[in-house]
């Protein structure tokens, strides 16, 4: 028997994370299989970027539609499926309180997936939306925002009857992420497709969905999922975390304004760009804060990175925090956006964002989780390392190219001796680094499911064998 099966902190939330196993479970296979998808998807758009012609012939799969396919298959089906997850098991681990009802939250995950796959299937064929990050059909939507809310319900209610006195910075980000996600979610959705507003107010409403989309649903959760893992796995207090409040107040009540400073250029009155590119300026002080908080704590206890595979991910979603929130407030400026906007550095920002911050401190917090759910440790540790190095650098092979091309691209446009099929000639090259890319987060990929699977297989046939007791002694107990 293990040291971590024998760990008073494992004795002392069995009943949590019995309540959880299920539900968590279910999720991650869920999630498992939405990240081979997205991962065969990822590639296909890079290859067809800088290859326009491959597979051209095949109306399903023209760039527009498995582009958004990549996109809700990344976003919704490995994003939101790990992020149920992982949030659901903090909230309750950070509550000291076990979550009841945990086949309802089974039923739930079946029908996002279900709404999630009949959504995909229909933007391949062709019923997308055209805003950025709402491409699913409007008729998925109301299952996929009843299968959210049971989610926020069951983690704001297990928030609420927590036995723990004390309330951690890592439980303000959770409640506020599920409070959030259906929040955002219904407004967006009421303002474009049930009332749908007049137009330009339309790309305003899609431009903060976005923003809010990105920052305070995945940037909660992994902010959250840090401020749970950095002490935990240090053994050590977070640096400065009296600041903890002020930054969740910046994020609250000023990070959600971000979006309009995308709208740079647009037809907008001046007053809504300028509160835009304001509130990107001063979140600085919010990305300062979690910087010194995260990756301060870290750097002092540096040694212990290469011993740890789970502090790696944790390491490299601190600084890219830090680093996506900076660029964050530099492309709000009027200046830099003339040349940024409607370019691939968008693409790298959001990517940075997305994988770099949020799936990262998931991988982490999924690695840090199921040992401690399941009752033993992982069958193959070196495996955590190697998937941490291949996410490494494919991420350093995708965010850098397509910034520093970006960068190219916009200022090719705005010179008017350029013609634009110069400007895409030169850009498909930055493309090329993408699909390199592509190959190593595969890869990755691949060994973070096949390691998940094994270390769920004893867990598949143990339940096997649970249900077969509990039959038996039915049968016995029917023939006494």
């Amino acid at each position: 028997m293990s040291a971590l099966e024998t760990s008073p902190e494992l004795r002392g939330t069995s009943a949590v994370d019995n309540s959880l196993k299920g539900p968590v479970l279910f999720l991650l296979i869920s999630g498992a299989k939405w990240l081979i998808l997205a991962s065969i998807l990822g590639y296909l758009v890079s290859w067809k970027s800088h290859n326009p012609g491959f597979l051209n012939g095949c109306e399903l799969l023209t760039i527009g539609r498995v582009q958004a396919a990549y996109t809700t298959a990344f976003l919704y089906g490995f994003g939101c499926n790990i992020s149920f997850a992982i949030g659901l098991w903090l909230i309750a681990r950070l509550s000291g309180t076990p979550i009841g009802h945990g086949l309802v939250l089974i039923l739930a995950s079946i029908c996002w997936n279900l709404a999630l796959t009949v959504g995909l299937v229909g933007i391949l064929m062709g019923h997308l939306n055209a805003f950025e990050f709402l491409e699913l059909p409007s008729y998925v939507a109301p299952p996929l925002f009843i299968s959210s809310l049971v989610f926020s319900i069951w983690g704001i209610l297990c928030f609420k009857n927590r036995t723990n006195e004390i309330t951690y910075a890592a439980e303000w980000y959770l409640v506020a992420a599920f409070l959030a996600f259906p929040w955002i979610n219904l407004a967006t959705k009421t303002m474009l497709f049930i009332k749908p507003s007049s137009g330009v107010v339309q790309a305003l409403i899609a431009s903060w969905f976005a923003n809010n989309f990105l920052w305070l649903w995945f940037g909660s959760l992994a902010i959250a999922a840090l401020y749970y893992l950095v002490p935990k796995l240090l053994s050590k207090a977070v640096l400065s975390y009296n600041l903890a409040i002020l930054g969740f107040v910046l994020l609250i009540f000023v990070g959600s304004w971000m979006g309009a400073a995308r709208l740079v250029g647009g037809p907008f009155p001046a007053w809504v760009i300028t509160s835009g590119i304001a509130a990107s300026i001063t979140m600085v002080a919010f990305f300062v804060i979690t910087g010194i908080n995260f990756f301060g704590t870290l750097w002092r206890n540096r040694k212990s990175h290469s011993e740890n595979g789970i502090l790696l991910f944790v390491w490299f979603s601190s600084l890219a925090l830090l680093i996506s929130g900076l660029l964050t407030a530099f492309i709000s400026l009027r200046g830099v956006a003339e040349v940024t906007q409607f370019t691939i550095f968008l693409d790298a920002h959001r990517f940075l964002i997305f994988y770099g911050v949020f799936s990262m401190a998931a991988f982490a917090v999924v690695y840090y989780m199921l040992p401690r759910l399941l009752e033993r440790d992982w069958p193959m540790e070196f495996m955590i390392c190697s998937h941490f190095w291949l996410a490494f650098v494919g991420t350093i092979l995708l965010v850098v190219p397509l910034t520093l091309g970006g960068w190219q691209q916009g200022a090719a446009m705005l010179d008017a001796t350029v013609p634009f099929s110069e400007v895409v000639r030169h850009t498909s090259y930055w493309m090329v680094g993408r699909s390199v890319a592509w190959i190593f987060l595969s890869l990755g990929h691949l060994g973070f499911i096949m390691h998940l699977f094994v270390m769920l297989k004893p867990e598949c046939g143990a339940c096997f064998e649970e249900l077969t007791r509990i039959d038996s002694e039915k049968v016995e107990g029917t023939e006494v």
